[in-house]
Order: C-alpha cells, then structure tokens, then sequence
C-alpha cells in the first residue's frame, strides 16, 4: 500500500508531502490509526500525530484528520483495499505539526 502523508515542520515552516510503503498483509484489517502506528514505529518515528491511548472508539475526535480528501477520525476509520491513501491535516484547524492540529 502506498501511503502518502502531509507533513509541516513549525520550525522551518516547510510543508511536504512524504510517501511510504506497507505491505499489504501489514495493513490488511487496520484502522488509519494503526497505520500511522505502524509508520511511527517501523518506519517513521519522527511522524507526528494525535494518538489518545484511552479514547480509540470514536468518541473525543482529537485524531481527526482527511482521509483521501474526507474528514474522518484515525482511530475508527478502516483502511480499505490497501492501495494508495492520502493523510493530511484537517485544513480548517490549526496545523501545529505534521498531522497534529487544534
């Protein structure tokens, strides 16, 4: 699966975009959220987002974020057929880095 991320640096105040591969049978059954796991862990540990240990049902909406252009929450959103997915910030909240916003 090739997952492409928008990205932002406050510091330097670049914005990009990044591109990662997973295998299919790595994302096969995950939510978005257990993909940018998964990245962060194995790939990526510098990517920031919004990962709330208690919540993961749906309920606080910190982890919101576009999904192929789509307003959807990271920790309930499944990720669906495993071939290419488009992460960014929502662009009407305050972008404070990467995929982290208020």
């Amino acid at each position: 699966m090739k997952v492409l991320i928008d990205r932002y640096d406050p510091d330097t105040q670049i914005k990009k975009t990044d591109e990662f591969v997973v295998g299919d049978d790595v994302c096969d059954g995950m939510t978005v959220m257990g993909l940018l796991n998964y990245i962060a862990l194995h790939i990526d540990h510098t990517l920031a987002y919004y990962r709330h240990s208690v919540c993961d049902h749906g309920i606080c909406g910190r982890c919101v974020l576009e999904v192929n252009g789509k307003v959807r929450l990271a920790c309930i959103t499944p990720v669906s057929g495993c071939g290419q997915i488009h992460l960014a910030p929502v662009s009407s909240r305050t972008l404070v880095r990467d995929l982290v916003t208020k």
